[in-house]
């Protein structure tokens, strides 16, 4: 795989000297170190990253909402490195859809691994989350097309197939989508309820 971007936040210098002596020969390409949680989200913003290797030994209850955030706005796929036994980091990997887990002492073959199987991770969960929200969107335009052609039909009295035909004429007259014109007419019903 090879070739990808990474950024490490790591409390300590050895531990980010030891992750990228492991790295870079394998061919992944260094961008940035930082030593807290902030940093490391500023970092992944502004270098847009494959992943981020965390050393857990920082401080959790910034680094948490960091990596939450990260997880949250899929930037990047994050290993976090730390003990098995620490309740903490097993509690955050539980919901996550970016973070995977190396345990400590780093051991090449394992780091390596680890990161080549959570980049694959990440992509699919984000090619997943893009077909859900296109899903999501086409869905809601459905919806409120169905809504704003009944509207027609109950205020106009004219049939279905007419109302979503004044509907795709208006929306390419107008080059504004289908869900925008649904939208302006739902909300032109609801004020006019109102009054």
């Amino acid at each position: 795989m090879a070739g990808e971007k990474f950024i490490v936040a790591a409390s300590g210098n050895p531990f980010q000297i030891s992750v990228r002596n492991i790295l870079s020969p394998v061919g992944y390409s260094f961008q940035s170190s930082c030593n807290d949680g902030t940093s490391l989200l500023r970092l992944v913003r502004s270098y847009n990253p494959d992943f981020a290797v965390v050393d857990m030994a920082l401080q959790f209850r910034e680094l948490r909402t960091t990596l939450e955030t990260i997880d949250d706005e899929m930037l990047c796929a994050c290993i976090a490195v730390g003990d098995y036994k620490d309740r903490e980091i097993m509690s955050l990997l539980e919901n996550s859809k970016a973070l995977s887990f190396c345990p400590k002492p780093l051991s090449r073959d394992m780091l390596v691994h680890t990161i080549e199987m959570a980049i694959i991770n990440f992509k699919r969960v984000y090619q997943l989350n893009l077909k859900l929200k296109e899903m999501t969107e086409s869905y809601e335009t459905r919806k409120a097309v169905e809504r704003a052609k009944w509207i027609l039909i109950e205020r106009d009295g004219i049939s279905e197939a007419d109302a979503y035909e004044r509907m795709r004429r208006k929306s390419m007259d107008t080059r504004l989508s289908m869900k925008a014109i649904a939208d302006a007419i739902i909300t032109a019903y609801e004020v006019r309820g109102r009054k």
